[in-house]
């Protein structure tokens, strides 16, 4: 990968900031696309030696005039279950149509493929742990959205050759992540005494620290096994969002302070379980993945200087 043009779509996002700063480290040639409507400046600027392009992914022209690439990360999209519900137009205009704009650059330039997937494609699952092989369910705008885009990728890689590998995502956390924990600890911060949880707290994730996210990918980028393989990138567990909030009062010593709620009503389109099996991730691409949940949260309080 040290030679290699590398591409990386949505890089100034959460996911696409510590996957450009790790990228920044192995190649040179590091461009970085994002039209800054959900990422943020300072993920860029803290990737100095990346360059960026202010871009859409839409704008085939911008896009399809960038250098010639080598490997294309593509990760800008649509993320928003509640958002897909309310404006499903809008959804697969970027997470479907915009795939398939990222992949033309792909065949132009003759780069490799790796297409951030979710496990929104599973919906409500029945099987637990759930395999890459359970296929598609899909239960939100945004998981169907996500299933065209890595039916086009398929195509892609039959009828026009290219090099692809589809990730499906779990729940993934970490610095600069606004995600439930961030939720708690926001509420916290205001209130220490009460913890509103949305829904009923039984559904459940399967947490992914950014950083075991981040080396799953940069394996799968830098090898020629993967072509055509689709890979779960959990953490091979579930923890229910009660259970993640006592985890997070029991680190704040607030356990006997806080009241929890529940509102007993979740958004449209969310699902009750995630909970992967990543066998095939760990055969095939000795991948392991390493910080516990309770390591993360400890850092985010210390980043965050929570004092309560």
């Amino acid at each position: 990968m040290e030679e290699q043009k590398v591409l990386v779509t949505g890089g100034a996002g959460f996911i696409g900031y510590h996957l450009c700063k790790k990228l920044s480290t192995i190649t040179s040639n590091l461009t970085i696309y994002d039209d800054l409507s959900s990422g943020k400046i300072e993920n860029v600027t803290d990737v100095p030696l990346a360059t960026f392009v202010q871009g859409n992914i839409l704008d085939l022209k911008t896009l399809c005039g960038l250098p010639k690439q080598d490997l294309i990360y593509h990760l800008a999209a649509q993320v928003v279950v509640p958002y897909s519900m309310e404006n499903p137009l809008i959804d697969f205009e970027t997470n479907a149509k915009g795939t398939v704009c990222v992949l033309e650059k792909a065949r132009q330039d003759d780069a490799k493929v790796v297409f951030a997937s979710s496990a929104a494609v599973y919906g409500n699952p029945s099987v637990f742990p759930t395999p890459e092989s359970y296929g598609f369910h899909p239960f939100s705008c945004y998981g169907l959205s996500k299933i065209v885009g890595e039916q086009y990728c398929q195509m892609y890689r039959e009828q026009y050759g290219l090099d692809i590998v589809i990730t499906r995502f779990a729940n993934v956390y970490g610095l600069r992540c606004h995600g439930v924990i961030h939720d708690f600890l926001d509420k916290l911060a205001k209130n220490p005494d009460k913890l509103e949880i949305i829904g009923t707290g039984q559904q459940s994730r399967d947490f992914v620290h950014v950083s075991d996210l981040v080396e799953a990918l940069i394996t799968v980028g830098a090898s020629d096994r993967f072509n055509g393989e689709t890979f779960n990138l959990g953490i091979g567990k579930t923890t229910s969002i009660l259970e993640l909030a006592d985890l997070i009062l029991s680190i704040l010593e607030l356990k006997d302070r806080t009241v929890i709620t529940t509102t007993n009503q979740s958004w449209q389109g969310d699902v009750t379980k995630i909970w992967f099996d990543i066998g095939k991730a760990k055969q095939e691409l000795n991948w392991i993945p390493k910080v516990t949940l309770e390591d993360s949260i400890r850092e985010v309080i210390a980043d965050r200087k929570i004092s309560l």
